[in-house]
């Protein structure tokens, strides 16, 4: 299988995962860690799609790209951050659902 093939679908895959988690799980560090995997997918997928044009790469994708690897880092970091801050406020790192851990509506 080429990489014109094997990249978009492995992209794909690890998108999935990352949906998959991020809809599913309620701990922050998983949903930001889905989150991360979603975006490196994306650059994945990105990069397989310059990289398919004649012997010459296009380096404005990979810039482009780059540059989108430092927003993720700071996001992530934004992310990483807001978390700490709900477990110093509510003592757990995970989200409930409709009703909080002595049974009642929120």
């Amino acid at each position: 299988m080429t990489d014109f093939v094997f990249l978009p679908l492995v992209s794909m895959g690890i998108f999935t995962i990352g949906v998959y988690v991020l809809f599913l799980d309620t701990d922050l560090l998983r949903k930001i860690m889905a989150l991360n995997f979603m975006a490196s997918s994306v650059f994945l997928l990105l990069i397989s799609i310059a990289s398919r044009s004649n012997p010459a790469v296009d380096s404005i994708p990979h810039g482009f790209i780059l540059v989108a690897i430092v927003i993720m880092v700071s996001l992530t970091a934004l992310a990483l951050m807001l978390a700490r801050r709900i477990y110093q406020i509510t003592g757990q790192l995970y989200l409930l659902e409709d009703k909080n851990d002595m049974g009642e509506p929120l």
